[in-house]
């Protein structure tokens, strides 16, 4: 994996102080070939590259955007975006509302309903993954394992085509891969940092969020196992090396 690669990062953020998903250019960086660029856009500034614009792959961020949310004129061209590169077998990894946008956007290829849906219990803070089945970008991680969750919404149902690889007690489909594509799906974030972590966990308190919804905080100290975003992000870009070749 020495040569150098060509890394777009889709930024979905809503909050300025997220815009340039940091978290994901920082972990893209440090996997990466040497000499390597990122490029970061922004869909919801209506800031997508062109088509025919060559790129390794795509790496898709969270957003607080609604992914039952379909009408707000950005969303449109982003899912055709989205699309366009799943007919291509772009590598593409999505993040949260990633893995969300993801699953949408199959359900309409294969020209079915959309199984997206409120989370009966939203999972705000550290989680325990179980791995339910193989798959490469979670290479290196053991049966169980704990990661940061933010989210209210989740994918419902797996989209036709594609493999779950890990759930947690909240939420069935923490993880999903389409079968024979190098895209990948997960609804947690192994891109945030421990102090991200915590103060997104404090802000959440303060804003009233169900205490029942919010899990272990303060205890990511003890939790944040680095490991996790090394071996998943380092074995995605493995995985969009390996196309090259």
């Amino acid at each position: 994996m020495s040569k150098p690669m060509k890394i777009l990062v889709l930024d979905n953020n809503r909050e300025e102080k997220s815009f340039g998903s940091s978290n994901i250019v920082h972990w893209a960086l440090r996997v990466s070939p040497p000499g390597s660029e990122v490029i970061v856009r922004r869909p919801p500034d209506h800031d997508l590259p062109a088509l025919d614009w060559t790129i390794d792959c795509i790496i898709i961020s969270g957003s607080i955007t609604s992914c039952l949310e379909l009408t707000e004129p950005w969303i449109l061209p982003y899912d055709e975006y989205i699309t366009e590169q799943i007919h291509r077998s772009t590598p593409m990894l999505g993040i949260c509302y990633g893995h969300q946008t993801l699953a949408r956007c199959l359900f309409r290829i294969h020209g079915k309903e959309i199984k997206l849906r409120k989370a009966a219990d939203a999972e705000q803070g550290w989680a325990e993954l179980k791995v339910t089945g193989r798959s490469k970008i979670f290479e290196g991680l053991g049966e169980q394992f704990i990661t940061y969750e933010s989210h209210y919404e989740e994918v419902s149902e797996l989209p036709p085509g594609t493999v779950a690889f890990a759930t947690t007690d909240r939420c069935a489909i923490q993880a999903f891969e389409v079968k024979d594509k190098p895209i990948y799906g997960i609804q947690f974030h192994p891109e945030y940092s421990i102090n991200e972590a915590e103060e997104c966990l404090a802000e959440k308190l303060k804003a009233g969020v169900r205490r029942d919804w919010i899990l272990n905080p303060g205890k990511g100290h003890d939790l944040y196992d680095e490991q996790v975003g090394k071996a998943i992000f380092g074995n995605f870009i493995q995985v969009a090396a390996d196309r090259r070749k």
